[in-house]
């Protein structure tokens, strides 16, 4: 794969002026109708969109690139839909749903008349079939579980009704939430019928969305086109009806200055991936600027605790309040990000505001690391004990623009209290690999919207997961507090839970939180109508081109 997409990488010098020109070309000439910015909504026009990386696969529960999330937003849909807005769950597939006292019985009643673009119907038997693979997958295709979902459970159907039951042995409670997100969304039956590798090509993704995939070329250009006959979105759409664009053409451009260049051209009606330092220029411009901080995790630095100095909480709580997050944002940011003030973003369920605790304390941090016995200080100025440095490693996340220059700026507040912060580089195809295999990393970025807060931190921080802490289950505690948020029989109840997970992380100095996570895109004056999903995926159906 990495020598695929070199190749690929290295073909946009070559081609990308002949792929914006066709997607141009494309565009002018089928806008039908006009109407002035802000008016009434004009169906017809084909909108070309510059993304920074290339999706990778089709298979809907399994990958997680942000590219693969945004083609699966707009080509299927879910049973509960989270306003963006409000935060508050709203029927799609499903018109309404009960949840039992107890949490162990969800019944959903499925929404008449809905079709998956092959004409077959999304009813209660393909929502059965949904459910079934999302919670134990396919081991005869090697494909597996979605883990946001309950390890097990029993699902039966009333046609007559259009019920669809889900009955539990124990609580799950990121359940709801899971049916929100991208990995959610229903298919047809044909997707199931076919191999594994047949499955990953998004030719063959046949879902009920307001796009259908109209033509692939791998790493070069996703063509999407408007669904006939949808009628179904959520209620709080604006749209009620079939999208209005005819197209929409998703090209990878790994470069910025290639990106913004092509939107300033006119060749192109939005991209994600743009400098803060170029936010307010381009609003200033004219061209729409639109930010979401996403519902699930902050961005965070989980501190590894089998690689030193991880393992003395005076250091990990040092480092924690050691960062001057204020000063982050006033020197390379803008009004659309805000500073982290705990492990979960403002506005998820159970946020709790640990802002106090990990406040810029200098003062204090400095005690902290004297206290450790790192007294000393080298000719560099880096602290030392018994002639070692105290210093840390890590690599600079591939998966945010703004990563570099947000790894330097805490590097250099980091050596003001004499310590060496040494950053790696990789590049995105390996980043994984070399990271997990770097034995002498202390932490890695983690944190991006999810659609549940208790599957969220589960994910990353228990021994049974991913165990981002390196802990292998010795803290016993942490195990603990994790599982309960999971097994919550209520939304109250989950909340407390992830409560009591927030303080143990923070009070503990176990992760260091940095900034809430913010998806920051840019649109042609043209676009209007587009928005962002809870967490900060592009809605297409929604967004209209006013003739120029």
């Amino acid at each position: 794969m990495a020598t695929r997409l070199g190749r690929l990488r290295r073909w946009y010098a070559v081609t990308i002026a002949v792929l914006m020109l066709a997607a141009t070309s494309a565009c002018t000439a089928s806008v039908t109708g006009a109407a002035p910015a802000g008016g009434e909504p004009v169906r017809g026009g084909e909108l070309t969109y510059l993304d920074a990386e290339i999706p990778v696969s089709a298979l809907i529960q399994e990958q997680g690139t942000w590219q693969d999330r945004a083609l699966f937003w707009n080509l299927t849909d879910r049973l509960i839909y989270r306003n963006a807005q409000t935060r508050e769950f709203e029927p799609w597939i499903a018109e309404s749903w009960t949840v039992s006292d107890d949490g162990l019985r969800y019944d959903f009643v499925i929404r008449q008349g809905v079709t998956y673009s092959d004409g077959t119907p999304l009813d209660v038997e393909s929502v059965k079939r949904n459910l079934t693979r999302q919670i134990y997958g396919d081991k005869a295709k090697g494909i597996a579980k979605n883990y946001a979902f309950p390890d097990e459970a029993e699902i039966t159907t009333d046609p007559a009704t259009r019920t669809v039951t889900v009955r539990l042995r124990q609580p799950w409670a990121p359940f709801l939430g899971a049916l929100t997100g991208w990995a959610a969304g229903l298919v047809a039956d044909s997707v199931f019928a076919l191999p594994r590798e047949k499955q990953s090509d998004y030719t063959n993704l046949i879902g009920s969305g307001p796009f259908v995939v109209e033509s692939v070329r791998y790493g070069k250009a996703y063509v999407l086109k408007r669904r006939e006959g949808y009628a179904w979105p959520p209620k709080s759409s604006p749209n009620q009806g079939e999208a209005y664009l005819d197209k929409v053409t998703v090209i990878p451009v790994q470069e910025d200055s290639v990106r913004l260049g092509t939107l300033r051209s006119g060749q192109a009606h939005l991209l994600r991936y743009v400098q803060p330092s170029e936010e307010k220029s381009l609003a200033k411009d004219g061209y729409r600027v639109i930010a979401r901080s996403g519902v699930g995790l902050a961005n965070q630095w989980p501190l590894r605790q089998n690689v030193w100095p991880g393992n003395d909480f005076r250091i990990r709580k040092a480092l924690q309040i050691g960062i001057d997050r204020d000063q982050i944002i006033k020197d390379l940011y803008t009004e659309n990000w805000s500073v982290a003030s705990s492990v979960l973003s403002p506005g998820t369920l159970g946020y709790l505001d640990l802002s106090k605790e990990i406040a810029f304390d200098p003062g204090r941090a400095n005690a902290l690391l004297d206290e450790a016995g790192f007294t000393g200080r080298d000719a560099d100025g880096y602290r030392v004990k018994d002639g070692r440095r105290l210093k840390l490693r890590t690599y600079v996340d591939v998966f945010d623009n703004t990563a570099k220059a947000l790894f330097q700026h805490i590097q250099a507040q980091f050596k003001t209290l004499g310590v060496q912060l040494v950053l790696e580089e990789t590049d995105y195809t390996s980043y994984g690999p070399t990271v997990n295999a770097d034995p002498a990393v202390n932490f890695t970025r983690t944190g991006w919207p999810h659609p549940d807060p208790a599957h969220g931190l589960w994910n990353v921080y228990s021994s049974k997961r991913t165990d981002a802490l390196r802990l292998n289950g010795a803290d016993a505690t942490l195990d603990r507090l994790l599982d309960s948020t999971l097994r919550a029989p209520s939304a109250q109840a989950e909340g407390a839970a992830l409560a009591k997970a927030q303080k143990y992380l923070i009070e503990n100095a176990l992760t260091i939180p940095i900034l809430n996570d913010t998806q920051v895109y840019v649109g042609a004056r043209s676009l209007n109508g587009f928005t962002l999903s809870d967490g900060g995926l592009p809605e297409y159906q929604r967004a209209w081109l006013a003739q120029r």
